[in-house]
């Protein structure tokens, strides 16, 4: 048991802080924004403009205020990882949390970690299952896009441009239980959307999804990937608008194609080693997810804002 809780406390200290990269986030937004009718667009971008981190979203901008307007919302689909850094926010799923000061208009100043995905259990080796965490991507998406025509709509909508990304990486719906990874007690831990999977000997299996979208954050890069993803995926006959469908397909889609390994595999002592066909496949699977992620959100905002 010592073993599975050294490997749980070393992966837990080097687990990513994003979710998708944040290129991916703002890939995903771009080709989202392109597909919007001009009335749409007027009503994001003026709800962007509410935003009292707007000046963030636009620093270092060149361009006329269309361009201006469109990476302001490109930019602001990664706010939600932004803030895990920013000293006005605190971290409210800590037992020792301590709340900064609420500063207007936000409507509060917890960083909501727990919105950014939703943990739909699921083993290969027969252990029990227990209920998922609440509040989550599944709990509070509803919520976001409900809110989008509310007076905090400029919140809501930050927001929905990052979680609705996040639950389009797969590994951000599921986790894995097994009875490889103990915890203190000696009982099945959860491997953390594959934050506590070893992956080659030096990453984890969340990690290595969150990265396949790229991790340049230069304009030029994130443009030419925006194309390349509508390009390469036609936009759906049918669009659900259901996050619930959305979890449901990312939960399948982890184990189905993450999850390749056996029980015993991704630990310290014996890593998942990635083959050529591995990466190939998740490489396509990630590029498809995102194209899917973006023509929904797409979809959304024109339901909600049209």
């Amino acid at each position: 048991m010592r073993r599975f809780m050294a490997v749980a406390v070393w992966m837990a200290l080097c687990a990513p802080v994003w979710a998708w990269h944040p290129v991916g986030h703002r890939i995903i937004a771009a080709m989202a924004y392109d597909q919007l009718s001009g009335k749409t667009r007027a009503r994001v971008d003026e709800l962007i403009r509410r935003h009292p981190d707007y000046a963030k979203f636009t620093e270092g901008v060149k361009g006329n205020a269309r361009q201006t307007a469109r990476w302001a919302f490109i930019h602001a689909a990664a706010w939600g990882d932004d803030i895990k850094g920013d000293s006005r926010f605190y971290d409210d799923t800590r037992r020792d949390a301590k709340p900064t000061r609420t500063l207007p208009p936000f409507p509060d100043m917890r960083r909501h970690t727990n919105w950014h995905y939703v943990n739909v259990y699921f083993s290969p080796d027969g252990v029990r299952l227990p209920k998922s965490p609440v509040p989550s991507a599944k709990t509070e998406l509803p919520k976001m896009i409900a809110g989008l025509e509310g007076e905090l709509g400029w919140y809501h909508l930050v927001w929905l441009l990052h979680v609705e990304g996040d639950v389009h990486q797969p590994l951000h719906c599921t986790a894995r239980l097994t009875n490889h990874l103990l915890d203190r007690s000696g009982k099945p831990a959860s491997d953390l959307g594959g934050n506590l999977v070893v992956v080659d000997g030096y990453t984890n299996l969340h990690t290595v999804w969150d990265d396949l979208l790229g991790v340049t954050r230069d304009e030029v890069y994130i443009d030419w990937m925006a194309k390349r993803l509508k390009k390469e995926h036609r936009k759906p006959a049918e669009l659900s608008l259901d996050p619930n469908v959305w979890i449901e397909e990312g939960s399948a889609v982890a184990q189905m194609k993450a999850y390749v390994m056996p029980a015993g595999v991704g630990t310290r002592e014996n890593p998942f080693r990635r083959t050529p066909a591995y990466e190939a496949e998740s490489l396509a699977v990630a590029h498809q997810r995102a194209a899917l992620a973006a023509y929904r959100l797409a979809a959304v905002l024109s339901s909600k804002l049209p």
